[in-house]
């Protein structure tokens, strides 16, 4: 990266954080709708949930962290004919699993810069402390798209916009029952590298705080795993096999 560049990509993290996050939105994409139509099925990939492993699996092809509406908007002939899925996390383990990846480094130089300018050196603690306590980094930090909530992603703010919700524990028998994709093909793809931080290592204050500020997550997670606990039957919603998709 040029000199000039990393000077004015630190100033903007540090002066207009807002700003350098819209700018991490997924560019569109014109092979994306031919993907979804070729494999007969869109996912919206909500981050930290395995959704690396799943796109590999079922397209060979990385659709990225678009929300329900941009996939929607982007995608309008897949969007009406075809069956949409997501995998759904517990909202405390996910969360973690956000912070370790981002203070970790992240995969590429935008989460390194995300992790080292909003969450530095902090102890989970003290950065659940100040998301608690500030507002406006609550809402910058909230906004970049590892620790959006994931109704934002499915969700309209009251329907869930697609046609099946995968619990993150029920991921191999989900999609190998709705989508047909062998266990075999979902290797753990993107792991946080380093230590990671375990729901046991926090106070129940703590997780207490994370439950409060992904109160419509941990609602909609509960009423998916009460929903798949209590089937017995689940339809698949594509018959074609994983290994027939698209290896772009």
């Amino acid at each position: 990266m040029h000199t000039l560049t990393r000077i004015s990509t630190k100033i903007g993290w540090r002066m207009m954080p807002d700003r350098m996050i819209d700018q991490l939105q997924p560019k569109p994409d014109p092979h994306l709708e031919e993907v979804y139509l070729q494999r007969g099925l869109i996912l919206i990939h909500i981050p930290k949930n395995a959704g690396t492993s799943v796109e590999n699996a079922l397209f060979g092809y990385r659709v990225r962290h678009r929300t329900w509406h941009e996939v929607k908007s982007e995608c309008p002939r897949a969007w009406r004919q075809l069956p949409k899925i997501a995998i759904l996390r517990d909202p405390v383990d996910r969360f973690l699993s956000a912070y370790d990846y981002l203070k970790s480094g992240g995969r590429n130089a935008q989460d390194r810069q995300f992790g080292s300018r909003m969450i530095g050196a902090k102890p989970v603690d003290d950065f659940l402390n100040r998301l608690w306590t500030q507002k406006a980094f609550r809402k910058t930090t909230m906004r970049f798209f590892h620790f959006r909530p994931q109704t934002d992603y499915v969700s309209d703010g009251e329907t869930v916009m697609v046609d099946a919700l995968v619990p993150f524990h029920k991921m191999a028998e989900g999609l190998t029952k709705l989508a047909g994709v062998p266990a075999s093909l979902l290797s753990h793809a993107n792991k946080t590298t380093g230590s990671r931080t375990q729901k046991s290592d926090l106070s129940q204050s703590s997780v207490d705080r994370i439950r409060h500020l992904y109160a419509s997550d941990v609602e909609l997670h509960a009423d998916v795993c009460k929903t798949w606990d209590a089937t017995s039957a689940i339809k698949p919603l594509v018959t074609q096999p994983a290994d027939g998709a698209d290896q772009r």
